[in-house]
């Protein structure tokens, strides 16, 4: 008895460590590029966004994401390059209405300097679009 509960508790703690060592690690930043058109392609302080949100407010269709989940992320692109739904954003649309980034990220930003006109978060094209 002792041996299989000595060989179970073995088999749960190796399952353990090969899952923390599979562990996903979330970028610093993302090159947001799929949607890219006309302007530069933007280069996203994503690391810079944990302190600030929940992953959900942008990976909205994993509301249980967290920066140390083990599950697999589905790029914003996955829905939004070439939307199934005609409601559903579309990523490479340059209007402020109907491209998702510019919906999310500048109302947000927009949020954040009527809060706090200081803060360095970008508001304008070339602030996210930096060219080289």
């Amino acid at each position: 008895m002792k041996k299989t509960i000595a060989s179970l508790a073995f088999g749960i703690l190796s399952a353990a460590m090969v899952i923390a060592a599979t562990a996903k690690t979330p970028p610093a930043t993302i090159s947001i590029d799929e949607c890219q058109a006309k302007k530069p392609v933007v280069v996203f302080p994503h690391e810079k966004h944990f302190a600030i949100t929940e992953c959900k407010t942008c990976h909205h269709t994993q509301p249980d994401l967290t920066a140390t989940s083990k599950i697999e992320v589905e790029k914003c692109s996955s829905c939004h390059l070439k939307p199934e739904k005609a409601d559903t954003p579309n990523c490479t649309e340059m209007s402020m209405a109907k491209n998702p980034y510019h919906m999310l990220c500048l109302n947000c930003h927009k949020e954040k300097k009527a809060a706090d006109p200081a803060s360095k978060a970008p508001t304008i094209c070339n602030g996210c679009h930096v060219g080289k």
